[in-house]
């Protein structure tokens, strides 16, 4: 019995690398900097290790348009590729990261939220340390450096619980706004908190968007949904050993893993109301 639950096992496991090899990596990052119990916020010191790893291993650091031409027309990608992207547009991606990401030749993208930009993280109003978020200056300067800025909505709502009308203004009237802002078209969204669901997914494509990104919840793994793309956390006590993994050929497995986990905690919270 043993035996077959591991040739089982075994089975799946080679069965989701034939399929999911061609898959490219997407990582999530949020703040560069040291902030005890917060998990979202990643030493630099951790961050240039990272980032060490993938130069010294042959990455490349890739934009969301090569992606889309990889997923859309089959353009070819380095053998190692990578995304790297930002939510919210802190101010220390900014002054830790981007320096950083020169010194090892990598780029990223950054989803900053319109109506905060240059602010303090107050729409964080859940025990987050204060901070601020890059300027509009430092957004075109982010630019200037090779880097990528695309929309994070206005506002950072729960999109799954927009009424229409805002749900409307929260996806098309912040890529106007950026458009505007930046001179420069905004054809990639990323999920607040990576929550969406059709509704969301048909308002975001009638904006004009060509690919969106989420987190686990609510993604297809077994196709590519370019409106419903799977990104790997890097939180703030990430190990190599799975840094390694999540940005390895098999990544795909963690991100199964995760998202099972996820959807038996919210069947066991079903069961047991």
């Amino acid at each position: 019995m043993i035996s077959l639950v591991i040739f089982l096992v075994a089975a799946l496991l080679v069965i989701m690398y034939i399929k999911f090899r061609n898959y490219v990596p997407i990582l999530m990052y949020h703040r560069i900097a040291d902030v005890p119990g917060d998990r979202n916020s990643l030493p630099a010191e951790k961050f240039e290790e990272q980032l060490r790893f993938l130069a010294q291993n042959g990455y490349t650091a890739i934009t969301p348009d090569m992606l889309y031409a990889y997923y859309t027309k089959q353009e070819k990608l380095p053998r190692k590729s990578v995304l790297l992207t930002f939510d919210d547009g802190y101010h220390d991606n900014y002054m830790e990261a981007l320096p950083l990401l020169q010194k090892y030749n990598m780029t990223a993208v950054v989803f900053p939220i319109y109506n905060w930009i240059g602010k303090k993280n107050q729409w964080e109003n859940f025990g987050k340390q204060e901070t601020t978020t890059m300027t509009e200056d430092e957004l075109r300067l982010w630019l200037k450096a090779g880097m990528d800025v695309q929309v994070h909505t206005l506002n950072h709502p729960f999109l799954t619980e927009c009424k229409d009308k805002q749900l409307k203004e929260e996806v098309a009237v912040s890529k106007r706004q950026f458009e505007q802002l930046l001179k420069r078209p905004m054809e990639y969204l990323c999920y607040p908190y990576g929550f969406f669901d059709k509704r969301v997914i048909d308002e975001v494509r009638k904006a004009g968007y060509k690919m969106a990104f989420a987190i686990f919840d609510n993604v297809p793994l077994w196709q590519i949904n370019l409106f419903a793309l799977p990104r790997i956390p890097v939180p703030s006590h990430q190990k190599m050993w799975e840094f390694k993994l999540k940005v390895s050929s098999i990544h795909v497995i963690f991100i199964a893993m995760r998202k099972w986990e996820r959807d038996f905690k919210k069947l066991k919270r079903k069961m047991f109301k």
